[in-house]
């Protein structure tokens, strides 16, 4: 049977410390750490921005721009595997020699997919596009996308192009008015990158002509990474100094569903009310008729007495339902803020979806694991549930190594491999089983040792790990995966169908 594989590619950053972060993974922080991060904002030796860049953007949102006919990916010889087991490969591996060994890996294993990093962790577009427009934001880390995707095609290889969202410091630089500013100059963590800002159609645009410039080229789908405010952002969003757009006076979603649900509860209430007293007067009527009681039979008086338990029990039961009035939502500015990132990461993932719809080209989205397990993290925008009612692929990164110690009950989840992606899966089902829309999962699983957790805390990862993994998903009904290696060296020997 042939192979089909998706074609990550991230190229190799030559600042990168030992660090490595790229393609929806970062191999040194656990989930735990992820949710409760802050990135200390460092001031930098550049020169501040001058008025003419930090010029207030155009609000409105970027218009659909015509379909291509006929779509792309229905012409480009590609077809959809059985389900996508795929490889992160890096730009630089993508355009070097080790292409040729990664395809034979491919070749030889049950592995079908390498997914290609066409935007970077910097903001580069890894192969180089002669337009003055892109002439100082592209890079020709890959030399010949058509030939790559020529010999993908040639070798049943399912390609994927990763693009890195709102982590660009390429285009803050260019644009500082699209990014966050402190004390006049550009915003960065701790690692020296810069963030762009996703309130603002101009970044969504930006991002969706190199996705679209991907689909073009061939590549069946566009993964986005990074789709989220900077960690910590919730602490310093006081703080920086950025443009909200369109967003600045809205009305959250959350807030909008939260008045409606309350209306509806209202309207409830009060017709309840309305039946509760009409009953009651009808009872007060029915006692009021028993006039004079020393003229009653003894027929009538017992008729009057169960009347006025009735009228009691009714009178009891119209107070208790005053009592449950349903109380307005209050809603405080703080939580209007958080809420409108929500809303901002959301649109912009619906916007691209749209937009890449005519070319025949499917979106995924690379998420943190445990935003899967939690109802939001909205110090980052991210929504598990609304993101995926919006995406055709939700790719959680789900690395036993970047989960807190205790996680799932978990002491130690790095040494389990198998339970903690078998608590993870069970978590994420919950969370799909009641959406919509159908969105394939397609989790990022760990070949790499993280060695920086410490002794004891942490083994080496090889075939048997690899393979738990695979099992522990697939036991749970998910057939899908992508493997991550930072320097793309995986493992010899693994079985990728278990």
């Amino acid at each position: 049977m042939k192979k089909w594989t998706y074609l990550l590619v991230i190229p190799l950053l030559a600042a990168c410390s030992t660090t490595v972060i790229t393609g929806g993974s970062s191999e040194n922080a656990t989930q735990s750490e992820v949710a409760a991060k802050t990135e200390t904002p460092a001031l930098q030796k550049s020169e501040p921005p001058t008025l003419q860049q930090t010029a207030t953007p155009s609000l409105q949102k970027p218009e659909p721009s015509e379909p291509p006919q006929p779509k792309i990916s229905q012409t480009s010889g590609f077809t959809y595997p059985d389900a996508v087991r795929g490889i992160y490969v890096t730009a630089h591996s993508a355009g070097g020699e080790r292409f040729n060994s990664l395809v034979d890996l491919v070749d030889k294993t049950d592995l079908n997919t390498m997914v290609i990093d066409i935007k970077d962790d910097w903001g580069y577009i890894t192969y180089k596009i002669n337009d003055p427009k892109w002439e100082d934001s592209s890079r020709p880390y890959i030399h010949d996308p058509k030939a790559l995707l020529a010999k993908l095609k040639e070798h049943d290889i399912y390609p994927i192009a990763r693009i890195v969202v709102f982590k660009d410091s390429v285009f803050a630089q260019a644009h500082p008015e699209y990014s966050f500013l402190t004390q006049g100059q550009i915003w960065r963590n701790s690692r020296g990158e810069a963030f762009v800002n996703p309130f603002l159609p101009e970044v969504w645009k930006h991002n969706l002509e190199i996705a679209k410039k991907a689909a073009e080229a061939g590549f069946q789908e566009i993964q986005f990474d990074y789709v989220r405010f900077p960690e910590g952002f919730e602490t310093m969003d006081n703080t920086l100094q950025y443009n909200m757009g369109e967003y600045k006076d809205r009305k959250p979603t959350k807030f909008a569903q939260l008045e409606q649900e309350y209306q509806a509860a209202i309207n409830s209430y009060e017709s309840r009310k309305a039946e509760l007293k009409k009953q009651q007067e009808a009872l007060q009527a029915k006692v009021s008729g028993y006039q004079p009681k020393e003229n009653l039979s003894e027929e009538q008086k017992k008729e009057l007495q169960a009347a006025e338990e009735s009228l009691a029990k009714a009178s009891a039961e119209f107070q208790n339902h005053e009592k449950t009035a349903p109380k307005a939502p209050q809603f405080s500015e703080k939580e209007r803020l958080v809420q409108l990132r929500v809303d901002a990461v959301t649109d912009f993932v619906s916007y691209a979806r749209k937009e890449l719809e005519p070319f025949g080209a499917k979106v995924s989205v690379d998420i943190f694991g445990y935003s899967a397990t939690l109802p939001e993290a909205p110090g980052i925008g991210q929504n598990f549930v609304r993101i995926c009612e919006n995406v055709d692929v939700i790719s959680s990164m789900i690395y036993p190594s970047h989960w807190g110690p205790g996680y799932f009950n978990i002491p130690k989840p790095d040494l389990e491999p198998y339970r903690l992606v078998a608590e993870y899966a069970k978590a994420e089902n919950e969370k799909l089983n009641g959406l919509k829309n159908k969105v394939t999962s397609r989790p990022w699983i760990q070949d790499f040792t993280a060695s920086w957790l410490g002794g004891g805390n942490y083994k080496s990862y090889g075939k048997a790990e690899v393979e738990a993994q695979i099992r522990a998903l697939k036991d749970h009904g998910i057939n899908e995966f992508l493997i991550w290696n930072a320097g793309n060296t995986y493992t010899d020997g693994v079985d990728y169908t278990p």
